[in-house]
């Protein structure tokens, strides 16, 4: 899947901490891009079924409507226009969702589920995993992205004066990932940017299935 970046008249954040304006800025916005091109390629293949958890403004939904027949994108907040920006292929729905709460989408699966830079903002890292585990159908494949904790993302984070991290990510990568392992089978990990190793990486993501 190639990452396809929405016009930015057509998309708008779903909160004033929402990065979408990133996205759009010399330079920056490639590394923001690349990251979740990064995480894209980490899928084996388009599949009938996906849900992305953390939809935001909607940055990802061109792209992953233009490869999957269902969609589905939750998240605490909703973006206006998102519907705006499905793929007239695909058939999409939207609702509001805390990934803790385990009566979250009943007894649905999904084939594959994308949960970019969530993660770090629950607290409850095993809550959070169990229940990606559930939404998760058999043989399907997580893909989960998140900041890693070093001098080198303190600096990237200080330089775009984004200087509350450490009270809006309240989970490390170590916490998340042992969470997750404990639930699911790691199969794929990336580092972003690219030249760098998952330690001195200023984000990483990671692939998961049963």
């Amino acid at each position: 899947m190639r990452f396809i970046l929405p016009q930015r008249e057509r998309i708008h954040a779903n909160n004033h901490k929402d990065p979408l304006p990133y996205y759009y800025k010399p330079f920056l916005g490639g590394l923001y891009q690349d990251r979740l091109q990064i995480g894209l390629d980490l899928f084996p293949s388009p599949c009938d079924n996906i849900l992305e958890i953390g939809v935001g403004s909607g940055i990802l939904i061109p792209t992953l409507t233009a490869h999957h027949k269902y969609y589905t994108g939750v998240d605490l907040e909703l973006a206006k226009g998102l519907e705006s920006l499905v793929n007239p292929g695909c058939m999409a729905n939207f609702q509001t969702m805390d990934l803790l709460d385990p009566r979250a989408l009943g007894d649905r699966t999904f084939d594959a589920i994308a949960c970019f830079s969530v993660l770090e903002h629950i607290e409850d890292s095993d809550g959070a995993a169990r229940n990606l585990a559930r939404l998760l159908s058999k043989g399907g494949t997580l893909v989960t992205g998140y900041p890693m904790v070093n001098r080198l993302m303190h600096a990237a984070f200080s330089a775009i004066a984004y200087h509350s991290i450490e009270d809006d990510h309240v989970s490390t990568p170590a916490k998340i990932h042992a969470a997750l392992a404990k639930h699911l089978k790691l199969v794929n990990r990336a580092a972003i940017p690219r030249w760098s190793t998952i330690t001195t990486a200023l984000y990483q993501c990671s692939a998961w299935t049963h």
